[in-house]
């Protein structure tokens, strides 16, 4: 899933979005909400992964069962930035905040207690579709609040990686023991729940019929599919580690079932940490210099993973190097569209890349072995990079 630390400049002064001046709550308010809902964001973007073998071996998956349940996921998560980024402008932010936060909390709840896998997939959706309604207004609402340039944003979407790194500690602790993480997430989609229905914000202006043409017309479009395709790789690598690597390090390495799970950790800790060494790089480097660097370096970092030995420390300088994909390309889309339009489609795009490939890497690793697990990610990486690449043919990504 995206990182989340990074936003485009608020669109503050057009329809997309409110800014403080607006009416909104006291902005202490605003931030205690925003890092809890990072909180639960990190925490759901990396409890399945290492929570997927006990998944499998409770409702007796192979592999490409297994990848269903990341799909469900990623499904759920693109249909709710959809559906909250439609509503938008007709359905206040603080009520879809305050839908999204129950669907969470209910269908994490639920999850650790069903028997059968329609059931577990039915649970993985509804926790996606809140997951990523979530995702995409407390990103839009936090960034257009404060003092207009991110900055409330910036601070407090480091919970997100605090989120991310302790839950597969959790899991690692009592690493059969489904019911721990997932209520936890249930619990902070609660107390999220009360923190918003509290908040007031304001009403967002619903955009005018033409209002979203570029200053090029329809030549627009090329661009934002190409950084699309880019941000829905980086998703797709980000997914694929958390969500593969326990099952990897479990088949492959002599890692207990509490160690494998706990490496993941290491993954989103380099992954945060790069996020915070990689943002001055941002604004002194093409965005495209950048992606190719980072790409590239992931490449080879994941071919690394296949080496024995060397897997753990591998992924967990992928994540290192992959952090600065996600605000590149924000800040990219950005450079081209000021005015914030487009960056729901943005999203939704990021979240949708794990429905096909996770089925793909799936049916690889049923058919391979979990060795195959580095390579198919390399591959994706590689892929990705080149797309970063081919933005060179993009008159307007200059």
């Amino acid at each position: 899933m995206p990182d989340h630390a990074t936003s485009p400049r608020p669109p503050g002064a057009t329809a997309d979005a409110p800014t403080a001046r607006d009416g909104a709550g006291p902005v202490a308010g605003l931030a205690v909400a925003g890092v809890v809902g990072f909180l639960v964001l990190g925490a759901l973007s990396s409890a399945l992964g290492p929570a997927l073998p006990v998944l499998s071996s409770r409702h007796g998956l192979d592999a490409s069962g297994a990848a269903l349940l990341l799909a469900a996921f990623s499904a759920g998560a693109t249909l709710g930035a959809g559906l909250a980024g439609s509503v938008r402008g007709r359905v206040p932010d603080r009520t879809s905040l305050t839908v999204g936060a129950t669907v969470v909390a209910l269908g994490s709840a639920v999850l650790p207690l069903t028997t059968g896998v329609a059931g577990a997939i039915g649970c993985l959706v509804l926790v996606g579709v809140g997951f990523g309604a979530v995702d995409l207004l407390l990103n839009l609402v936090l960034a257009a609040s404060g003092d207009g340039g991110g900055s409330l944003l910036m601070a407090v979407s480091a919970a997100f990686g605090v989120g991310a790194v302790g839950v597969p500690l959790l899991i690692g602790w009592q690493p059969g023991r489904l019911a721990l993480p997932f209520w936890v997430c249930a619990g902070g989609a609660l107390l999220l729940l009360a923190l918003t229905s509290r908040l007031r914000l304001p009403a967002v202006a619903r955009s005018r019929p033409g209002a979203a043409r570029t200053r090029g017309g329809s030549r627009g479009t090329a661009p934002a599919v190409l950084l699309g395709a880019v941000l829905l790789g980086y998703v797709t690598l980000e997914g694929g580690v958390a969500g593969w690597e326990t099952t990897h390090l479990r088949a492959t390495t002599d890692a207990s079932p509490a160690q494998a799970a706990t490496a993941v950790a290491l993954f989103w800790g380099g992954l945060t940490l790069g996020r915070l060494l990689a943002a001055p790089l941002v604004a002194r480097l093409h965005p495209r210099r950048l992606l190719l660097l980072a790409l590239g370096a992931s490449t080879l970092g994941l071919l690394v993973a296949a080496v024995p030995g060397a897997a753990v420390p591998a992924y967990a300088a992928t994540g290192l190097l992959l952090a600065p994909v996600f605000p590149a390309v924000v800040a990219w889309h950005t450079a081209r569209r000021p005015d914030g339009r487009g960056v729901v489609a943005l999203f939704a795009a990021a979240l949708a890349g794990p429905v096909v490939t996770a089925p793909l890497t799936g049916a690889v690793i049923e058919a391979h072995g979990a060795a195959a697990i580095p390579w198919v990610l390399a591959a994706l990486a590689a892929g990705t990079t080149a797309l970063a690449a081919s933005t060179r043919s993009s008159g307007a990504l200059r």
